[in-house]
């Protein structure tokens, strides 16, 4: 996205924003007017006023290691609400492999795209808004492996209780509550037992082996099943991910019971999703994320 601010200021002192994982951003917003272009037309652009943006003065966690966050989160200060209001209140990303070539690129876009009548297998799940702010909540009835459903308690999904699951494109790893975590790496864990296991932890991933050998195939499929029937099937490679030179790893951390579990942007690669704010519903469908290629 190309876009040009103009000085337009109100400064909002000591504004801190923090991420799912624990990672903040502490400094000030700037109220301000924004020129986006439009789609592949370079001399195509509209005007947004009344965009805030952020200047940080300190960054802890991940948001360290960048030059800057565009906050898609949905609050009245998130850059995709705002820009989403003029495009129809739909936003959608595609996220490539991780580990693909330079020459591969994620992309976002802000409107209803007609090219997603061209993808295959396109489904939909209630996207539920303003429960746990500033997240994108969905509601998970269950994990199941190689297509049976894993022993996990129905309150760790539970998103008026204790429990509950966001879509964040802001957190790496896929974390899960204890009580559905230990379900989930006892599961995987008999189908790679002819792999040595590394004594090592690579930043949050606690289960790590030597990957000589290893074929996908090995390892039977994951899906998270959401309560209204929608099924979300990720390649193995996004929670069976490449971490190092002949390391795999399994793209899952733990957090504390009770709490929220989340599905990292790792987990939704070669998907394409699309959030409709005012529909309140959460479409995707797998992709090479080379088909959608228009941008606001």
């Amino acid at each position: 996205m190309n876009f040009t601010a103009l000085n337009n200021f109100l400064l909002i002192p000591n504004v801190c924003d923090r991420y799912a994982d624990g990672s903040r951003a502490l400094g000030i917003f700037a109220n301000e007017t924004v020129t986006v272009g439009l789609g592949l037309h370079k001399h195509r652009k509209k005007k947004l006023h009344n965009v805030l943006i952020g200047c940080s003065q300190i960054n802890e966690g991940t948001v360290h290691a960048f030059d800057g966050v565009m906050g898609l989160g949905y609050s009245k200060h998130s850059f995709a609400v705002r820009v989403a209001e003029e495009f129809g209140y739909v936003f959608s990303y595609c996220l490539v492999d991780h580990l693909s070539p330079s020459n591969f690129a994620n992309y976002l876009s802000f409107g209803r795209k007609s090219e997603v009548s061209k993808l295959h297998n396109m489904q939909y799940t209630k996207l539920i808004l303003g429960v746990i702010n500033p997240f994108y909540a969905v509601n998970v009835a269950g994990i199941s492996i190689g297509g049976t459903m894993l022993k996990i308690p129905s309150e760790v999904w539970d998103i008026e209780g204790r429990g509950g699951v966001i879509i964040d494109s802001g957190t790496s790893l896929t974390a899960l509550t204890e009580l559905a975590y230990k379900p989930v790496i006892a599961a995987l864990d008999p189908h790679l037992k002819n792999f040595q296991k590394l004594g090592i932890d690579i930043e949050e991933l606690n289960y790590c082996f030597n990957a000589t050998g290893f074929k996908e195939s090995l390892v039977p499929k994951l899906a998270f099943h959401f309560a209204d029937g929608a099924q979300f099937v990720p390649p193995v490679k996004s929670y069976i991910i490449d971490a190092d030179d002949g390391v795999r790893c399994l793209g899952f951390t733990p957090i504390k019971w009770p709490g929220n579990s989340i599905i990292g942007n790792i987990m939704q690669q070669n998907h394409f999703w699309e959030f409709d704010l005012v529909g309140k519903k959460l479409g995707f469908a797998p992709s090479s994320c080379t088909m959608l290629k228009s941008k606001v």
